[in-house]
């Protein structure tokens, strides 16, 4: 199937949004709005399930890729919306701006690095280790997803960090103390950032949703009955393929974000008990 730049956006961008309407929903999420200021909450996992499969699912949507053939990009959702960013096909009075800077403060935070101090009674081990926090996802979002035996990938990952910060341990022991990193990231770490990792996810999901408003209000025609609607499809859009996902593009921005938008409170995006554990570290 050959499309053109402005079908394959359509594909990638209601692939991407899907997707975090499926991690950003009050399904998955307690989401409290502050009463002394509206615009923070506080965002809880409603049990360890829900908390396992937005780990899955937040890994899936900033480190998966997805299939070429289907979003023209070899790469995550991030590098698919990235793509769109670039190549704009739907692009009225700047308004793909927002989605642009969401991205970018979604990857900056996934990039960025700050040690933490985990003890590892498996290995009889305290480690400082410094990696990016898209590692540490990567390590809990398997583990989280597979069993012991498919665990192989993230065995050798962790084996590598530690013998980069000079921690000598047998490849063949790690996979005894995946439980001791799992307890850690998933029961500390990504409980003190979650509320930050949804703001930021929301955040690119609004960012779509403002992206593509003027599209959607140039194509959406009411009907003569008043409850029946049509889009007129943008006229690059040629294959009957494309239009059909461009029809359901439009339905989910007619429906709006599940989660209004929101700021996480300063005192979650300082440091987890984990990493002022490791504040000395050099």
């Amino acid at each position: 199937m050959n499309l053109n730049s402005a079908e394959i956006e359509t594909i990638g961008l209601c692939i991407s949004l899907e997707a975090i309407d499926e991690v950003v929903n009050h399904a998955l999420l307690d989401i409290r709005t502050s009463s002394k200021n509206p615009e923070n909450a506080e965002v809880y996992f409603k049990d360890s399930i829900h908390r396992s499969l937005f780990l899955i699912r937040f890994l899936d949507f900033s480190g998966e890729s997805g299939d070429s053939k289907l979003t023209g990009v070899t790469g995550s959702c991030i590098k698919v919306l990235k793509h769109a960013c670039e190549n704009k096909n739907f692009n009225i009075h700047d308004s793909v701006g927002e989605l642009d800077v969401a991205l970018k403060n979604l990857d900056d935070w996934l990039n960025f690095k700050l040690p933490l101090k985990l003890w590892l009674p498996t290995l009889d081990l305290e480690a400082t280790i410094n990696v990016s926090r898209f590692d540490f996802l990567y390590i809990a979002g398997n583990h989280s997803k597979h069993n012991i035996s498919r665990l192989t990938g993230v065995s050798k990952k962790i084996h590598k960090v530690l013998a980069e910060h000079n921690y000598d341990v047998p490849l063949e022991v790690i996979p005894l103390a995946l439980e001791d990193f799992q307890e850690h990231l998933s029961e500390n770490y990504f409980i003190y950032y979650g509320t930050w990792m949804v703001q930021l996810l929301n955040d690119v999901r609004w960012g779509i949703q403002r992206y593509l408003e003027p599209m959607y209000s140039a194509c959406y025609k009411q009907g003569d009955d008043g409850g029946s609607y049509q889009y007129e499809y943008p006229l690059d859009l040629h294959s009957e393929v494309a239009k059909q996902w461009f029809w359901r593009l439009m339905n989910h921005i007619r429906s709006n974000p599940y989660v209004n938008k929101f700021s996480a409170p300063y005192y979650l995006k300082g440091q987890s008990s984990l990493e002022r554990g490791a504040s000395d570290y050099v």
